[in-house]
């Protein structure tokens, strides 16, 4: 007997990204705890701050954005700047904040974590006819590569946060966040 299992098959071809990102994000954790074994707190705040501070080749995440985003005609800068874009959509379209407590930013790429200690909010973002990275028509990053992958590796480990400690609902809107932090997270480890 024969039967239309359409909608059954399709369900099950969905990929499910708040998982694949939490498998990506523990090949990431294992990288730079290996990499940067020096860091005895074993905290991953420390981690993280080294990443930010290490715009080095040693730092093969970083290396791997600026090699992307410095080179047009290649493959990954294509991947790199459409990723980017579809996660600036995503993060607009979702509701999503960096502190839990009574000041409540919105995490998007013109409120981004800047600075961890004290916590400083900035855009990644510049107008139209500053001088920076094009993205696309309608989307223009600072020029400081630096900054710009600080600002990317904070939202990516936030979207973690959320999801590991279970304060991010399982909604759309927040898949597709989940789904384009992968994307980058991906691109960035492949090195």
């Amino acid at each position: 007997m024969s039967g239309d299992y359409y909608k059954e098959w399709r369900a099950y071809a969905e990929i499910d990204y708040f998982s694949q990102f939490i498998l990506l994000w523990l090949a990431a954790n294992a990288w730079y705890r290996s990499h940067y074994a020096e860091i005895t707190t074993r905290k991953d705040r420390d981690f993280l701050e080294r990443l930010r501070l290490d715009h080095s080749p040693r730092n093969k995440l970083f290396a791997k954005f600026e090699r992307a985003i410095s080179s047009p005609s290649t493959k990954e800068h294509r991947e790199l700047l459409s990723g980017i874009e579809s996660l600036s959509f995503a993060l607009n379209r979702a509701t999503l904040f960096w502190d839990d407590g009574s000041n409540l930013q919105r995490i998007s790429l013109e409120s981004c974590l800047t600075g961890n200690n004290p916590k400083i909010y900035g855009s990644l973002t510049v107008k139209k006819r500053a001088p920076g990275i094009t993205i696309s028509a309608h989307l223009k990053l600072t020029d400081s590569k630096g900054e710009a992958f600080n600002g990317f590796l904070e939202i990516i480990y936030k979207v973690r946060c959320l999801l590991v400690h279970g304060d991010l609902e399982p909604s759309e809107e927040n898949h597709e966040v989940v789904k384009q932090c992968y994307s980058l997270l991906h691109l960035l480890m492949r090195f």
